[in-house]
């Protein structure tokens, strides 16, 4: 993230059920990683330089994998570790990997694709589907 000084945020976006898409976050020009609630962001986690994405817990921050700069992005998770997905060079988010189909999940659009798709994948679709899981 060379460009942090021009303010520029990197959205992310999620694919819908129905084929759309909706705003769920960006990353702001710190490496914030902030969630959208009510037309406003609020910061969710952090994504660092030399490619690692961080969650705020109440106490402190978890790391939940990393991302490289060709866009792959790994998970630290105990029981589903490994590769999660990659982001193309147009900004679609894929995931998948060896025990996971590949299926297009969202797109980012900004300077950090790498970091963006990372926040979708480690952070805001594992969130959405907890909560899911919750209401069912």
């Amino acid at each position: 993230m060379s460009d942090q000084d021009t303010g520029a945020r990197t959205i992310i976006y999620k694919r819908t059920a129905d084929g759309g898409e909706i705003t769920v976050g960006y990353i702001d020009a710190t490496g914030a990683i902030c969630r959208l609630r009510w037309g406003e962001g609020v910061p969710t986690g952090r994504v660092t330089g030399d490619g690692l994405v961080f969650r705020k817990t109440a106490h402190d921050e978890r790391e939940l994998g990393t991302f490289t700069a060709d866009g792959t992005v790994r998970s630290h998770g105990l029981f589903e570790g490994g590769e999660l997905g990659w982001v193309d060079p147009d900004g679609v988010v894929n995931q998948g990997g060896l025990i996971i189909a590949e299926e297009e999940v969202g797109r980012v659009e900004g300077p950090w694709p790498e970091a963006a798709a990372a926040a979708l994948l480690l952070l805001f679709l594992p969130d959405d589907a907890e909560e899911n899981k919750r209401f069912s």
